[in-house]
């Protein structure tokens, strides 16, 4: 039942948020309205696939905090979630920036945006491999052998 909660909360709300940066975004009156560089179109797709990030980033963290009882396999790596999806988001965020940063970027405005996120990246990476090694693998080893004791 949390399940059905949680997908109804933070799925359709980024489903909502995606989809109407993706209409509004190609409309012409957005298309062709600008100031300066910026165009609408390109403010309303970043304020919409960065409304979706943001709520997936709050969903995982729910998730993560309070996992379904119908999910009971996920309990085991919880502590994973919001590493994978910080990774996950922290990449699709490159492009959703892109949108209101890219005209006012030069060539070394640009190089250092992307090793912003390659080092934000990098970081992610980091965060994922150390909590699987600190949090998720000592959990999981010692439930193997309940499940062996059990089996036996």
């Amino acid at each position: 039942m949390k399940a059905k909660r949680w997908m109804m909360e933070y799925g359709v709300a980024m489903m909502l948020a995606i989809l109407l940066a993706v209409v509004l975004g190609h409309l012409p009156l957005f298309r062709d309205t600008a100031v300066g560089k910026l165009h609408a179109s390109d403010v309303v797709q970043f304020m919409g696939y960065g409304t979706g990030i943001i709520l997936a980033w709050f969903g995982a963290r729910q998730l993560a905090a309070d996992p379904p009882e119908e999910w009971k396999w996920l309990v085991a790596y919880r502590s994973l979630i919001l590493p994978v999806t910080t990774l996950i988001l922290v990449g699709l965020a490159y492009h959703v920036l892109l949108y209101v940063s890219q005209p006012f970027l030069g060539k070394s405005g640009k190089e250092t945006y992307n090793w912003t996120f390659i080092i934000g990246l990098i970081v992610c990476c980091g965060w994922l491999i150390l909590t699987w090694l600190q949090k998720c693998a000592p959990q999981i080893a010692s439930a193997e052998p309940r499940r062996l004791r059990k089996a036996a």
